[in-house]
């Protein structure tokens, strides 16, 4: 019998690993606001360079062809969700204190002083891999070069794996992230997957980390991956995973989880995290000196089902062998 082609490309699918052929392109457009990431001609997620003082990534499109991360504030009336903290915009990296400066909550300033993370260039834009410069300013004086790279790779089943690796550069003086809980690569979920809503006190989510720490359990705890999923209004449980590479600096991160719909790998608030151990405010703080470097790599895995069906560890593994 001979296979006409469709019926012999699904006969190769089958058997070829998870990062097949099989998956989508990935293509990126610049666009006047920003990068547009595409799979198969349609949007997967946007670099937003010009809505906010801060670069970030939405829409994200999850493995049901819907936004996976919170839509507030970009839209303020989605049925269910919540409203609290605008700043927690779908997925970026900052944090509450450099050298002063807020750059996790740059428009709540009290004390009059400013901060942007402000995009400069771009160094590469191939296949699905991005590489911009952005500015880290406090009231305009240039603190941090940031090189950012993300790299979008489509999996099986409209699953996706993300990059988001920064190398942040000290040019003029040493610049010291402070000990603070909130900061690092965050990521804000839907409604439809936090354990637990602030208002309604209901959720039907599952935040779990690779040492098996459960929703609450895990805020402040070290973990190589941190896993947010829950059933969609379908019915069809989906996820977000984060990992930390083993070469990055404190290794592996504390996760700032909250039941409410954050997920966020923090390494820079041991004093908050580990207090109950003996930790003081400050033992988290870490310098760059002048003319040095701090890189960071992160993966994102946008998947169906919990982290056992998803085979979350055996991504990890794969992942911290690069």
């Amino acid at each position: 019998m001979i296979l006409k082609p469709f019926t012999l490309m699904i006969a190769v699918c089958a058997f070829v690993s998870f990062e097949s052929s099989c998956a989508g392109e990935v293509k990126i457009k610049q666009v006047d606001d920003g990068f547009r990431f595409e799979i198969d001609g349609e949007l997967f997620t946007h670099w937003q360079t010009k809505d906010w003082k801060v670069g970030y990534l939405y829409p994200v499109v999850g493995p049901d062809g819907e936004n996976i991360t919170r839509n507030y504030p970009m839209i303020d009336d989605v049925e269910g969700e919540q409203t609290d903290h605008p700043h927690h915009r779908s997925i970026r990296f900052s944090h509450r204190k450099v050298n002063g400066f807020s750059f996790w909550a740059p428009d709540s300033h009290k004390d009059g002083t400013t901060a942007e993370i402000k995009f400069v260039k771009v160094e590469k834009i191939d296949g699905g891999e991005l590489v911009i410069w952005n500015d880290w300013l406090g009231n305009g004086k240039l603190l941090l070069q940031e090189k950012l790279r993300i790299n979008v790779i489509s999996l099986e089943n409209k699953q996706v794996l993300l990059d988001y690796d920064v190398e942040l550069t000290a040019p003029n003086e040493d610049v010291t992230f402070f000990d603070e809980k909130d900061g690092g690569l965050g990521v804000r979920v839907p409604a439809w997957m936090v354990v637990k809503n602030r208002h309604t006190k209901t959720g039907t989510g599952t935040i779990l980390n690779s040492e098996g720490d459960k929703n609450t359990d895990s805020w402040g705890k070290r973990a190589s991956w941190s896993s947010y999923f829950g059933p969609n209004p379908k019915g069809k449980v989906l996820g977000i995973t984060v990992f930390d590479h083993p070469s990055n600096m404190r290794y592996p991160t504390h996760w700032h989880a909250r039941d409410y719909g954050l997920n966020t790998a923090n390494r820079f608030g041991k004093g908050f995290f580990e207090a109950k151990s003996g930790a003081k405010k400050g033992d988290g703080d870490y310098t760059i000196k002048k003319g040095e470097t701090l890189k960071l790599r992160h993966r994102i895995y946008f998947h169906h089902g919990d982290p056992e069906t998803a085979k979350v560890a055996e991504k990890f593994a794969a992942y911290a062998k690069e």
